[in-house]
């Protein structure tokens, strides 16, 4: 029986921790000239759509090795989580914006633009949505986790939107989701580890 409540859960909590960081990305977006407002939600889906895949792919090396090789990828997301943690400390200056800058620069299509970016930024959801995919790997539980992603892909483009002309609560966001994200990422790798070696 599929445990609807734990997929949930899960798939919310990856899809926050693995997107926090993309928040101002958006609002950037949001508040140039060059995207209008459905190229950016079209290109972030577009984005968010292409990691789903990678991850998928990604997921499917798991049914021909060994059963403990997903368990093993509770490893990744706590390693991203280990970065994270250390760079925040640090406290380094993002390349975001030149990234931004970057793709702004050349000619393609508004939407096209915006997808390229959330790909280049997605290093950290496809390190999280692979080990879940691997986990939960039935068609229904895998129908599910797409849906809350692409669900939470609408809610992420409003909040920002929304932000846009609040900055100063996405700035309180950002430094809450900075200190608290590591921790999660970490805290999720460790419960596919403990769900798959001693469950």
């Amino acid at each position: 029986m599929v445990d609807f409540f734990s997929i949930f859960g899960i798939g919310i909590t990856a899809f926050i921790a693995s997107n926090i960081d993309d928040t101002f990305i958006l609002m950037m977006l949001f508040s140039t000239l060059r995207f209008e407002a459905r190229h950016i939600v079209i290109g972030q889906f577009i984005g968010i759509g292409v990691l789903i895949i990678i991850s998928t792919l990604g997921a499917l090396i798991a049914f021909v090795l060994p059963p403990f090789f997903i368990a093993l990828m509770g490893l990744i997301p706590i390693a991203i989580g280990i970065k994270r943690l250390l760079e925040y400390k640090r406290n380094p200056i993002t390349d975001n914006n030149k990234t931004i800058q970057d793709k702004k620069r050349q000619n393609l299509i508004p939407f096209l633009a915006v997808s390229g970016i959330t790909i280049a930024n997605g290093g950290d959801d496809v390190g999280v949505f692979t080990p879940l995919f691997a986990k939960y790997n039935t068609i229904v539980e895998v129908s599910t986790l797409v849906a809350i992603f692409m669900g939470l892909t609408v809610v992420w483009c409003a909040l920002t939107y929304y932000f846009v002309n609040h900055p100063v609560i996405a700035t309180r966001i950002k430094r809450i989701g900075d200190i608290t994200t590591p921790f999660v990422l970490i805290g999720l790798g460790l419960y596919i580890l403990a769900d798959a070696l001693f469950i």
